[in-house]
């Protein structure tokens, strides 16, 4: 039923009116689609763009970005010394992404003579080919790695079994993922009383996994890897010769292979979730075996309460209705305390019904059902009476159907709160096995907060459910909205 007759809109304030209202509703589902839109173009960003909090990624249109993208590939921070003639301010990666005029700059300097001269091209290309020889041979002791940490845990899964690398190796881990190359990757290379540490079962992997980047770029053809030659103990007559290779290999590099590298980068963080989240254990079909759960018991216990409280008026309805929306008063770090001392006392710690069961009845959507069903019309009831039919009969041929809005309502509730519950399922489910995607995304989020575009890649997809969820219900949700507005 409209807020406003049919004459009335077509009047000047009716139009107004109407105005205002659809304005508000755009302002508000842009606030809530603009976040999300931050939230994707993070996820396939990397350390050079995700600070830059963009509702589209630059790089996917401008050819210059995508270009300081691929450099960034390779160095932790911005080269100067491959780069002398780049910004004095550029230092990290950050500040480099600030400076778009500086970038579009750069990428005129060292980017177009390749691509609008077909000779430079050419002469580039075979310095290219010469520098990826160069670093295809270099001795691996003596190379620099810029590694993705995305690039670990499949990397070492591969070579090595967990049982067996917590026998060889010093530091026992937990999960593949938990292994970090931090301090391989930063050892004095330079330093007159270095020495390669030939026979510690760490640094061979770490030489594995730097040679890994090398049979990659041979593989695919590329011109340059993120395995570089250390140069701090040639001349710098033959630092300077393998630097100016190494800058038109890297033009080359993105002339004919960047949106291909580009698009590889964006998949690479959701690679890495898909490893994380689906791949370990049980989580997948303890989600899923959750939330059906938690929906049924919900959809069961909450309905069958509310209809009992309004059909037979109970003595103390007010006051039972009273205790139940009490019961959300309590903020849920409060009730956790109770409730985890509950559960451990009924000896249901680490079992699925520690997860289900305290979240069956609802306070609220008690008190929302019975309100729905005191407003049906009670002759419905009284033709039931007298055409004989049982009170089963009634709650599920005529109330029920007629719920279904609010029911679908209560539904989506009560699926969120399961899919999203990561805190009381921490709590009460100790064993890994018996975690969920949430734990396994709050576990994410804590074990790789140095890579948060990898953490925002993880966001998107563990929302893609709720949203599928969302939409399947959104018409009986909008009868829900409409139906009560017709009685």
């Amino acid at each position: 039923m409209g807020v406003l007759l049919a004459s009335e809109r077509r009047s000047f304030k009716g139009k107004l009116f109407l105005g205002i209202v659809y304005g508000l509703l755009a302002l508000g589902g842009l606030t809530m689609v603009y976040p999300f839109a931050v939230m994707l173009t993070a996820s396939v960003s990397g350390p050079y763009d995700y600070n830059r909090h963009e509702f589209v990624p630059r790089a996917l249109w401008n050819r210059s970005d995508r270009f300081m993208r691929s450099v960034a590939t390779y160095f932790p921070r911005f080269p100067r010394d491959v780069f002398p003639d780049a910004p004095e301010n550029w230092g990290s990666w950050i500040s480099v992404a600030r400076d778009r005029d500086g970038v579009a700059r750069f990428a005129e300097t060292h980017l177009e003579p390749a691509r609008t001269n077909a000779a430079v091209f050419a002469d580039w290309k075979q310095r290219a080919v010469a520098f990826r020889d160069i670093c295809a041979n270099w001795n691996l002791d003596y190379t620099t790695c810029s590694y993705d940490a995305r690039d670990v845990a499949p990397f070492i899964s591969s070579q090595i079994t967990l049982d067996e690398l917590n026998r060889t190796w010093p530091v026992r881990y937990r999960s593949f993922f938990d292994v970090s190359f931090t301090a391989e990757s930063k050892l004095p290379l330079g330093h007159a009383s270095y020495q390669p540490a030939h026979g510690d079962p760490k640094y061979e992997m770490w030489l594995k996994f730097k040679d890994s980047y090398r049979q990659t770029m041979r593989a695919d053809g590329d011109y340059v890897c993120r395995t570089l030659p250390f140069l701090g103990k040639t001349t710098p007559d033959e630092a300077e010769s393998i630097r100016e290779k190494l800058r038109c290999a890297l033009a080359v590099q993105f002339i004919e292979h960047g949106r291909r590298d580009y698009f590889r980068s964006c998949a690479a963080n959701y690679r890495l979730v898909g490893q994380y989240l689906f791949q370990r254990g049980r989580a997948f079909f303890n989600t899923l075996l959750l939330v059906i759960l938690s929906v049924l018991a919900h959809l069961t216990v909450n309905p069958l309460a509310a209809y009992a409280l309004s059909r037979f008026r109970l003595r103390g309805t007010e006051k039972i209705l009273l205790f139940l929306l009490a019961t959300m008063a309590f903020p849920a770090a409060v009730t956790a305390i109770p409730g985890f001392l509950l559960v451990r006392d009924l000896g249901l710690l680490n079992t699925l019904a520690a997860l289900v069961l305290p979240t069956v009845a609802s306070g609220m959507s008690i008190f929302i059902l019975k309100g729905f069903f005191d407003a049906l019309p009670r002759e419905l009831y009284e033709a039931a009476a007298i055409d004989g039919a049982s009170e089963g009969t009634v709650f599920l041929k005529i109330t029920l159907p007629m719920t279904t809005p609010i029911l679908a309502v209560n539904a989506l509730n009560s699926f969120v709160a399961a899919y999203n519950s990561w805190e009381w399922a921490f709590l009460v489910c100790q064993k890994e096995s018996n975690w969920t995607l949430a734990v396994w995304m709050y576990q994410m989020s804590q074990q790789m907060g140095g890579q948060p575009w990898c953490v925002m890649a993880g966001f998107v997809l563990v929302s893609i459910p709720t949203a599928i969820v969302f939409l399947a219900c959104q018409k009986i949700i909008l009868r829900g909205i409409v139906l009560p507005s017709m009685k």
